[in-house]
């Protein structure tokens, strides 16, 4: 299997040492596992609009006119 050796300061080595320990993994798995979800993209998950217009019961909301690809939206960049 791969290694890879990285420099990290003391700051960022123990917020990544408590991180690891509440997920209740390894710092290699808990590493692989945050490279991995950036890789997926942050968009919005598969049929998510279809569960979010509808939900609401209150009739001053509306579903808005589409403006684009909602899927390419991103919230966090």
């Amino acid at each position: 299997m791969p290694q890879l050796s990285l420099y990290l300061d003391e700051p960022t080595m123990e917020m990544l040492r408590e991180k690891s320990s509440r997920a209740h993994q390894s710092m290699s798995r808990y590493v692989t596992g945050l490279i991995r979800e950036s890789g997926e993209g942050r968009g919005w998950p598969a049929g998510y609009w279809d569960n979010v217009y509808g939900c609401l019961k209150d009739p001053s909301f509306v579903v808005p006119e589409e403006e684009g690809d909602l899927d390419e939206i991103v919230l966090f960049a």
